[in-house]
């Protein structure tokens, strides 16, 4: 048995309370008061009995004879559409007993709606407190001293109602009809507050019949979304939205204007364009390239990267980058010379998320080679009189596994670029001979590069340049 209170204005306290199972024995139910120190005071005039009829006095809903004419013309219309029908005391507690799906409806009805558990006979609003001290309500059943349950309330006392936050509308791109809103809500206030649903206003005006029932969240906040059918897509138009109690209490209502030109015409989606293997200076992961129309980047947020190592399925390996990025350097784990799947998550400034075109990859990181130091020409003339550049460079060293050859580039003059003059060449001894015509006034420039198994070069040697005035003359540096 649970016994919940809560006020409106730190006065009026409203009660309900809900049974964990069907007692038959009841003869209805007492709510009685405690004022600070003092003795238990029954607050209702007649007991407050299970069951749904018109002829049943409102005496729960307290001595405000308006809020009674209310409650009782709620009554009428609910028994009118079939939310609800009549049970007398005994046929109520009998379908109870009995897992009456009707009944079941009845208080699934009465927990986004306090009304409901005043017609039915699990509620009571206290309009006479007056004194600025702590209280205590009893439930008891009826005619006796056997308490059920019991609940504290402090004067003054109100709910943090104030729970709706982050809210933004996305749109179905092609159509012209249809708002979504979305927001979020703090589920630590919610579950403090009892707040069991979400009212939806347009101008001012309710558009829900019913709170718009809260959903069960995971972590702090959890995201609700409703469709406002008769919104237009095209039209800027002003939205506001509350939470309400259990207790039909509602909190602050936040605004929100929609406005069209701030939702993209289609959802666009990233195209991963380029994976390829870290080397040697990251040993593993990967760097990831993608395209999106940089017109549509003022609709998102940003990017997430996920990877998957199949099949464990994807997972998020970035934190939410930029809009305006394209690349991102991977370096989780992935197990190498297997096949994992990259995609890039846009994440719109709506919430929406859209999965990017994903991409199969052939994970195989290949260490890269360090680079090739000392670079030195010499000019030496052969046996037959020709003049010949020796262009040697440091052999690897001890515990270098993954050098596999060597690569030697030529600067080209003309075309102001370098270009390979020799491949394939042997790690020892670490050393190239090119003829050079005499009498040519040009300088000669020169870099390595080591080459690992997989064909990726290194970063390149330092450039070593030849002058043929000065035969034996080694310039270093570029």
């Amino acid at each position: 048995m649970n016994l919940m209170a809560q006020s409106p204005d730190g006065k009026t306290v409203k009660l309900v309370w809900f049974f964990n199972s069907v007692q038959m024995d009841m003869s209805g139910f007492d709510i009685k008061r405690k004022d600070g120190l003092g003795d238990w005071k029954k607050l209702n005039s007649a007991p407050l009995m299970p069951g749904i009829s018109l002829k049943k006095d409102l005496i729960p809903a307290g001595p405000d004879g308006i809020e009674i004419a209310r409650v009782k013309e709620k009554l009428k219309d609910l028994l009118k559409n079939g939310s609800v029908q009549e049970y007398s005391y005994p046929a109520f507690m009998a379908r109870w007993k009995a897992g009456d799906k009707a009944i079941q409806d009845i208080f699934m009805l009465a927990e986004l709606d306090f009304d409901v558990s005043l017609m039915s006979g699990f509620g009571f609003v206290d309009r006479t407190v007056t004194q600025r001290i702590d209280y205590q309500y009893g439930l008891f059943v009826h005619g006796t001293n056997v308490q059920l349950a019991q609940v504290s309330w402090n004067y003054g006392e109100i709910p943090d109602l104030n729970v709706v936050q982050d809210i933004t509308s996305r749109v179905d791109p092609g159509t012209s009809r249809g708002v979504h809103l979305v927001w979020n809500a703090d589920m630590d206030k919610v579950k403090a507050g009892y707040v069991t649903g979400f009212n939806i206003y347009k101008r001012g005006i309710r558009l829900n019949d019913r709170p718009i029932a809260v959903a069960e969240g995971k972590g702090r906040a959890s995201e609700f979304e409703w469709l406002d059918k008769t919104g237009s897509a095209t039209t800027m138009d002003q939205y506001s939205i509350s939470a309400q109690s259990l207790f039909g209490i509602e909190g602050i209502i936040r605004s929100y204007t929609f406005h069209p030109h701030e939702h993209p015409a289609e959802y666009k989606k990233p195209i991963v364009t380029n994976l390829t293997s870290l080397g040697y200076y990251f040993k593993d992961g990967m760097s990831i390239e993608w395209s999106f129309p940089p017109e549509y980047e003022r609709f998102i947020k940003g990017f997430y990267v996920e990877k998957d190592n199949m099949p464990a399925g994807y997972m998020r390996t970035s934190a939410l980058l930029n809009r305006a990025t394209r690349s991102y350097i991977d370096r989780s784990g992935s197990q190498a010379n297997y096949y994992i799947r990259v995609r890039v998550v846009a994440i719109y400034e709506d919430r929406s998320v859209i999965n990017g075109v994903e991409r199969l990859f052939n994970y195989f990181p290949s260490p890269e080679a360090p680079k090739p130091h000392n670079t030195v020409i010499k000019a030496v003339m052969d046996n037959n009189r020709r003049q010949m550049l020796h262009i040697s460079w440091d052999p690897p060293i001890n515990g270098d596994n993954t050098t596999h050859h060597y690569r030697l580039y030529q600067y080209d003059a003309l075309n102001d670029k370098f270009v390979l003059q020799a491949d394939d060449l042997p790690l020892r001894p670490a050393m190239y001979k090119l003829p050079v015509p005499q009498g040519n006034g040009g300088s000669y420039k020169f870099y390595v590069v080591a080459v690992n198994k997989a064909g990726t070069e290194s970063m390149p040697g330092d450039v070593a340049t030849w002058q043929p005035t000065t035969t034996d003359q080694v310039s270093q540096g570029r």
